[in-house]
């Protein structure tokens, strides 16, 4: 049998702890001196005390281990845990890495928020178009290149010319996290044949559309839109329709992020009384 000293040198395990192991019942002496108080351990308690290492490391906490420990689980008990908590332990380091990936887009977000970001904002008028349009509620705004996807397959199936402005047009009268009402749409000048999804449609004229270009990654874009709102409140505007977005340049372009060029349409009309 081991003094307590001495089983704490054996163990790596403090005096105090093992005390408190004592004390809630985890790992308790061989036996304890009557007269002197001292407690004893014995060489089998030096495996035990390697799973409770084991256990501890693994983040359960000194109850559960009580209660696996009574259960007296061998080595291959043992591992099955190890390997349980090993892949709980790596699906909460990949959600981890996501929520360090989304702090930094955040850092680099507020550091260019705190910037002049000379966003100039203008009106046109923008004529009426004949378009082949897709319409459809997608799960998320990041799931709008299916629909071009499917827009674009059909057009060269059908050997449809097309011409620019190809816009996207958010009908949803505010933000969504999903189902969102997305329509994509390629200026056209002849005549298609529908078919249930793709339709062709004009796009009425729009008298004032305040416009405003982005450049930059597609998840910055709530700094253009917050600019716009600041635009709009200080010209006594009020947007009266969709917003529209036409992407002159990204991933199916250029492979810098920091160069993709967006372009922001919002119909607008002075507010009542102004």
């Amino acid at each position: 049998m081991f003094k307590i000293g001495d089983f704490s040198r054996l163990t790596r395990i403090s005096v105090r702890m093992l005390r408190h192991y004592d004390e809630i019942g985890l790992l308790k002496p061989i036996s304890i001196d009557n007269f002197t108080g001292y407690r004893y351990y014995s060489v089998d308690q030096m495996a035990t005390v390697n799973k409770i290492i084991v256990l501890k490391e693994m983040g359960f906490s000194l109850s559960e281990i009580s209660n696996l420990l009574e259960k007296d689980l061998d080595t291959k008990q043992i591992i099955v845990l190890l390997e349980n908590r090993k892949r709980v332990i790596s699906e909460t380091i990949e959600q981890e890495k996501e929520k360090l990936l989304r702090v930094e887009s955040l850092i680099k977000f507020m550091n260019k928020e705190n910037i002049n970001m000379n966003y100039d904002i203008s009106i046109k008028n923008v004529p009426a178009y004949k378009v082949i349009s897709l319409r459809d509620i997608i799960t998320a705004y990041n799931a709008e290149g299916k629909l071009w996807d499917e827009l674009n397959t059909y057009i060269e199936k059908n050997n449809i010319k097309t011409f620019a402005p190809c816009y996207a047009i958010y009908h949803d009268t505010g933000f969504k996290e999903s189902d969102v009402d997305v329509e994509v749409t390629m200026c056209v000048n002849e005549t298609i044949v529908e078919t249930d999804r793709i339709k062709e449609k004009v796009l009425g004229e729009v008298s004032e559309m305040a416009v405003i270009f982005h450049k930059g990654p597609f998840e910055e874009m709530s700094l253009a839109y917050h600019q716009l709102g600041v635009w709009l409140s200080s010209n006594h505007y009020e947007m009266c329709g969709p917003t529209r977005a036409i992407y002159h340049k990204g991933p199916w372009c250029v492979s810098d992020s920091s160069e993709y060029l967006t372009e922001i349409q919002a119909p607008v009309c002075k507010k009542v009384g102004r």
